[in-house]
């Protein structure tokens, strides 16, 4: 891509590395700009869909952008990131990074000569505001302050769970959700998402992906059959629980293993918030339920889980 300017790494991590970057029209070679100009000048473009731009002409105008490159990626894991694009350009969610540019480039789109590996590449706005792990202590202890936060997550996550997929996150924690600096939540990572009841990715004898302290019991047990919205309401009663009490639920201690954490989340019942710092009842109600093993013990609708937040927010007197 000869127009990228690349400012920094953001985030390596095995096969994938993710960059601040953002791109310069008039360092496209001149025939691959002709050949783009004659596409947009051909075709009626739909701004919004990532495969209906020309290859790099206009680009400049995003501004900053999140480059995501993986390379070598096995046919699962492209299968993964696809799945991914999929779900991003069929529900289009308002408070999920707008996907600008997603492809599997075998050949180096300049000269047309094969790459010595394969390269998955995803392009994203990107959003200015800071993850929740950076700033979780700018919310312990305000319970209005938290109940909004998960309201605001609960909103994003909403077109998910009611699309006719009904679509699960699956990996809601603090480094997947970033505020805005007008408080505005912005929940990314659509990686492990996956449909109520669908078949997953994952081969036969292996749990699917998770984060061991925010996953719910069904994802340990690998009851796929179980994995649900309520999957994602466990995770959010999680973050709650931490941002109130300043105690994880179930990785409480830093010498915890992988092994430690699942048992615990498996089997250990976490006081009740009413009991370890001064909160409402009705907001240690909330997160106890959310927090319960079994998930049909969890709030009942996406709507019930919404409308007790928003009661807790204040914002909703009938609850």
């Amino acid at each position: 891509m000869p127009s990228l300017i690349i400012d920094r790494a953001l985030a390596p991590s095995g096969q994938r590395v993710v960059y601040l970057a953002r791109f310069q029209d008039s360092l496209i070679p001149e025939d691959m700009r002709r050949a783009a100009e004659a596409v947009a000048s051909l075709e009626v473009l739909d701004i919004d869909d990532p495969d209906d731009s020309p290859f790099l002409w206009g680009w400049e105008s995003w501004g900053n952008v999140v480059v995501k490159v993986v390379s070598g990626a096995d046919t699962n894991t492209i299968a993964r990131l696809q799945a991914e694009v999929d779900i991003l350009a069929a529900v289009r969610p308002a408070n999920f990074p707008k996907l600008l540019y997603a492809n599997l480039f075998k050949t180096n789109p300049e000269t047309d000569e094969p790459l010595a590996e394969r390269l998955y590449v995803t392009i994203e706005e990107f959003i200015e505001g800071n993850p929740l792990e950076d700033i979780w202590q700018h919310y312990c202890g305000d319970e209005k302050r938290i109940a909004t936060l998960a309201l605001g997550v609960a909103n994003a996550l909403m077109p998910l769970w009611v699309h006719p997929q009904r679509f699960v996150h699956r990996d809601i924690k603090p480094p997947n959700i970033l505020v805005r600096p007008n408080g505005e939540v912005v929940v990314i990572d659509l990686g492990v998402v996956r449909e109520t009841g669908a078949k997953g990715l994952t081969q036969t004898g292996f749990v699917a992906p998770l984060t061991p302290g925010y996953a719910a019991p069904e994802q340990f047990r690998d009851e796929r059959a179980l994995i649900c919205f309520k999957t994602d309401f466990f995770a959010i009663g999680v973050v709650m629980y931490l941002l109130a009490s300043g105690i994880h639920p179930f990785h409480w201690d830093n010498d915890m293993d992988q092994l430690d954490v699942q048992i615990a989340t498996l089997k250990h019942d976490p006081k009740p918030l009413a009991e370890l710092v001064q909160v409402s009842q009705s907001f240690s109600d909330f997160v106890e339920r959310a927090m319960k093993k079994a998930q049909f013990e969890r709030q009942r609708t996406p709507n019930i889980f919404v409308e007790q937040l928003e009661a807790l927010c204040g914002l909703n007197q009938n609850h």
